[in-house]
């Protein structure tokens, strides 16, 4: 499939359940409930800093889908103040890991990440696909994702693992090689470069990365959809707390995903995703 066909068709982002992630600063670290107060307590939660259009830096805060949600959602809850803080998504997962931070956002559930303490209700659905250069879809059967795509150079996100167990099998076995940049644009300069023969990300994703770069019709035409992994939720991810650092983190978790359930159902989130893209 053509891949500007493909975005043409992608679906519609269903704004579900938003997430309720976070982590208050040392300075707020008081354990009393929430409501004996009227000073709002400032909640800090962790992004990931180049994960367009849902969370990047860009230059002088944290922007993208996701950022624009929870702000929506902090309007919500008067008693809260949010914080952004931007990090390289290995980074994020890594202090959420050691308990460093409380919440990180828009990590994916996975099996291997038992080690998460709990996760926010669902915020955005997302459609993984595999994008190649039309030379190297026109001059292989690609049925299988990821059995008939041996012997090809891909590219990926540093620390993403999109691709699925069975193709890292491949990547680790040397049936398949990978370079790894930490930007979907990065990646996309190694594609358009004829450096690797693939591109392994959320479809959204790949067109924000096409925006950033201006790549134009003609250009994109050069690129083939040859596959659709699959469907993904974005979280916000609580890590343990061993230390008993945020005594109050589920009454917020529950209020943020109160807050976020409302946007939902009142058809705000997918209002936020549409603004986003009309530009």
């Amino acid at each position: 499939m053509n891949f500007r066909n493909a975005v043409q068709n992608a679906v519609r982002f269903t704004g579900c359940m938003l997430v309720g992630a976070v982590l208050t600063t040392s300075l707020c670290a008081r354990a009393e409930p929430v409501q004996s107060s009227n000073i709002p307590r400032t909640i800090t939660l962790y992004a990931e800093d180049s994960n367009r259009p849902y969370a990047y830096f860009d230059g002088t805060g944290a922007e993208g889908i996701y950022v624009r949600i929870l702000k929506k959602a902090f309007a919500r809850m008067p008693q809260y103040h949010l914080d952004i803080v931007s990090v390289p998504f290995r980074r994020g997962m890594e202090l959420l890991k050691d308990g460093k931070i409380m919440g990180f956002f828009p990590p994916y559930a996975r099996k291997d990440r038992d080690w998460i303490d709990r996760y926010s209700i669902p915020i955005l659905r997302e459609t993984v696909v595999v994008l190649c250069s039309n030379d190297y879809a026109h001059s292989h059967d690609l049925k299988v994702f990821p059995r008939d795509f041996k012997d090809a150079r891909f590219a990926n996100n540093a620390g993403y693992r999109l691709a699925g167990e069975a193709f890292f099998d491949m990547v680790d076995a040397g049936d398949i090689t990978l370079e790894e940049a930490n930007t979907t644009a990065s990646n996309l300069r190694f594609l358009m470069a004829g450096r690797v023969d693939c591109y392994v990300n959320e479809r959204m994703a790949i067109l924000a990365g096409m925006r950033e770069l201006a790549i134009d019709k003609n250009m994109a035409r050069l690129f083939n959809e040859t596959a659709i992994i699959g469907q993904e939720f974005g979280f916000v991810a609580y890590g343990p707390d061993p230390d008993n650092q945020w005594p109050w983190r589920d009454q917020f978790a529950d209020d943020l995903d109160k807050a976020l359930a409302d946007m939902r159902n009142q058809g705000e989130i997918d209002r936020l995703v549409v603004d986003y893209f009309a530009y």
